[in-house]
């Protein structure tokens, strides 16, 4: 039996470019629970056969538009604080990548693209259990993922 080579925490990882230039990314800071999601649009017809018009009509299928996004749960973290408020008050674009780490030679290591952040919300502000304040963030990317392969 074969088990498959699974990810923990810090095998996967977002990080973000927070000068929005340059080629220096930063691990998000605070998070605790990450979902990248793709999206490709499917586009149906329906289409009749030329020939033989009694035939049935058969739904024909392409891709559309992809779309990608992240969520990001976690810890409010004052490491990254003001440069998440910036992105979203300033209304940034900023690189961000997704880094597989252990990723093989020829294998993905890198996904990347530019993000927008659709929003973030810190949760648990003055509460009285104890917990500490929390946030989570939406954002989309403008455009496809680029995935860049692993090299020796």
């Amino acid at each position: 039996m074969a088990l498959p080579t699974r990810a923990g925490r810090g095998d996967i990882v977002l990080m973000v470019n927070w000068a929005g230039t340059g080629t220096t990314f930063t691990n998000f800071c605070g998070a605790s629970g990450i979902t990248l999601t793709l999206n490709n649009e499917i586009q149906s017809e329906n289409v009749g056969d030329c020939l033989d018009w009694t035939l049935p009509v058969v739904v024909v299928k392409e891709y559309g538009a992809q779309n990608a996004s992240a969520t990001i749960n976690g810890t409010w973290a004052a490491e990254n604080n003001d440069d998440v408020l910036l992105w979203a008050l300033e209304q940034k674009k900023l690189p961000v990548r997704i880094h597989f780490v252990n990723a093989a030679v020829g294998k993905i290591e890198y996904l990347d693209g530019v993000a927008m952040l659709a929003s973030t919300d810190i949760s648990d502000i003055g509460n009285v259990t104890g917990a500490k304040v929390s946030r989570a963030l939406q954002i989309e990317f403008d455009g496809p993922l680029t995935p860049e392969l692993a090299v020796a």
